[in-house]
């Protein structure tokens, strides 16, 4: 099922999972600390941590951006809540508009940019987030995280975690205004390394 088709396709109740401008503050508050938190480990050489935070980020963004609209009930398979299902939350970030700014392109490049919003959009970040979690045995031998997730795939991600923040959540309330200021700044730090 499509992205655009499944969120409008949610039922609109009065159990959405935000309910008040205040819970999506609330919301706000916890992504912004998941991004200074992916920032902050990917600036001290820890990027498969920062790569998965940068991802979980990601994943709440699309839960308080579709989350006051519905409870996330899926429209077709009974009993499944899409605010659950990993794979449906970074379809539901890397919407088309995500890539429409110039920043994210300038920092990354196209090819750069394509690559992630394939990943989101083509389960991707699903292997991604494990094996930033993850060791395992490939090939007769143990393979840790740091060996598979480097310095640019984290810049990428927490590049692209502040920038699905911004496309989706900023403007939405005076508070998130507030808090992409410090998005910007971030953004900022990371893209200059």
């Amino acid at each position: 099922m499509e992205v655009f088709e499944l969120i409008t396709g949610m039922a609109r109740t009065e159990e959405n999972l935000i309910q008040s401008a205040e819970e999506l503050n609330k919301a706000i508050d916890h992504i912004i600390q998941l991004i200074q938190d992916s920032c902050s480990l990917y600036l001290a050489g820890s990027f498969p941590s920062s790569v998965f935070l940068s991802i979980t980020a990601c994943e709440e963004v699309a839960k308080a951006h579709i989350g006051s609209f519905t409870d996330g009930k899926h429209p077709v398979k009974n009993g499944r809540n899409v605010f659950r299902d990993h794979k449906t939350k970074h379809k539901m970030a890397a919407l088309p508009t995500v890539p429409m700014g110039q920043r994210l392109e300038e920092a990354l490049g196209k090819s750069e940019l394509q690559k992630i919003m394939n990943m989101a959009q083509n389960s991707g970040f699903n292997q991604t987030r494990e094996n930033a979690l993850y060791f395992q045995r490939e090939n007769s031998k143990l393979v840790v995280p740091t060996e598979k997730i480097d310095k640019k795939l984290a810049r990428s991600l927490a590049l692209f975690a502040i920038e699905v923040f911004d496309d989706a959540l900023v403007g939405i309330t005076n508070h998130s205004y507030k808090m992409d200021n410090i998005t910007d700044a971030l953004f900022e730090t990371v893209k200059n390394t």
